[in-house]
């Protein structure tokens, strides 16, 4: 069993990116149903085990009579639909299938709006990031800008999709009505560069990239740390505790105004003591004086980082074949419920016939 904020709840995600996929994942987090709904003749990629497990897999076509009453007998016991199809077609019906339910959520995820110049462009989460300002402020000063990796734009998109859909089910609570809820992955970037956009209503000008992007990144023996020296007190603590004697002629480089500037000088005084430390050894030694440290961590590394596994960060995969596959579960904790479950993959249609049987469904299918 996993949290069960949501028990009850059907949400039908119905959508072709990780917009959909990524607000029909939370939703399962949380504890919903979610009935993920596909058409027949799409050319639907392999289920996600990303996105995916946890989900029950249905095949209608709503674009034909037979499916679209289907589609309505569906949505009829469903809470929350979710959407991002991009065709006219198929967005307009189940748009209009939607709005044949009063007290349903529906809720739109795009790239870019419905309305507005843009809102016919085609876009991709490269467009999105640069549309949005995120890759601006991305990089290293005199370089080119890059973009965030993965499918930042699309997760950020789904995160406002989720909140969304729940701020509408808190209203439907309170009046009875759904609402047509709309998101644009451009303006919950944008959101996302809130304290940037603000920097520029107090300073002439855009924000600028840091000269360097490593920051206090250090080597040591198995990869790098992040070792916050800014402080003095930090820096004094650093050179008491591992031993370290600064040069007299050599001592203006490291007062407190200067140390940012003569990050070559620090990287040669701290490494002959860091190149026979791991990563740990650092991390342990100096939090315990209160020095702020960190680990560079690798995606690799997350699954078997001991603070992460003893709070049960990760979901596996049930029935994967060959080794075991795990997932980053829920970023929340609920008091007295599990934070991760083992989860299912279904394959694509598997529970058509479980979940349309009960509805009457003669076709529309496939």
């Amino acid at each position: 069993m996993g949290i069960s904020l949501l028990a009850g709840l059907v949400a039908i995600e119905a959508g072709t990116t990780v917009k959909s996929g990524f607000c029909g994942k939370l939703l399962v987090d949380a504890g919903a149903e979610v009935v993920r709904l596909s058409l027949p003749d799409t050319g639907d990629a392999p289920l996600s085990e990303w996105l995916d497990r946890g989900k029950a897999s249905v095949v209608i076509d709503w674009r034909i009579p037979e499916g679209e009453v289907l589609l309505s007998r569906l949505l009829a016991r469903a809470d929350v639909l979710v959407s991002d199809f991009e065709g006219p077609a198929e967005a307009a019906a189940l748009r209009d299938a939607a709005t044949r339910h009063p007290r349903l959520v529906h809720t739109v995820l795009t790239d870019l709006g419905s309305s507005g110049p843009f809102a016919e462009r085609p876009a991709t989460d490269l467009i999105v990031s640069a549309l949005s300002g995120m890759c601006y402020i991305n990089g290293q000063a005199g370089r080119q800008p890059l973009r965030e990796p993965g499918n930042q734009a699309a997760i950020v998109g789904a995160l406002a999709g989720y909140i969304g859909s729940l701020a509408a089910l808190a209203n439907r609570d309170q009046t009875g009505h759904g609402q047509a809820v709309e998101v644009s992955a451009l303006e919950a970037m944008v959101n996302v560069l809130s304290p940037s956009v603000l920097q520029c209503s107090y300073q002439d000008g855009a924000p600028h990239r840091h000269p360097s992007t490593d920051g206090f990144l250090f080597d040591c023996a198995d990869g790098q740390v992040s070792i916050i020296i800014s402080a003095q007190r930090s820096w004094e603590t650093i050179l008491d505790v591992w031993g370290i004697t600064i040069d007299p002629a050599e001592a203006e480089k490291f007062t407190e105004a200067n140390r940012r500037t003569n990050m070559p000088a620090i990287r040669a005084l701290l490494a002959p003591v860091l190149a026979n430390k791991t990563r740990r050894e650092v991390f342990e030694e100096l939090c315990m004086v209160h020095v702020p440290c960190g680990m560079l961590m690798t995606p690799a590394d997350l699954p078997h980082d001991p603070h992460l596994m003893q709070r049960g960060s990760f979901d596996t995969l049930a029935g994967a074949p060959g080794a075991k596959r795990v997932f980053p579960g829920p970023g929340f904790r609920v008091a007295n419920q599990p934070p991760t479950a083992e989860r299912k993959l279904p394959v694509l249609g598997a529970d058509t016939a479980r979940i349309l049987a009960p509805l009457g469904a003669e076709g529309g299918l496939e």
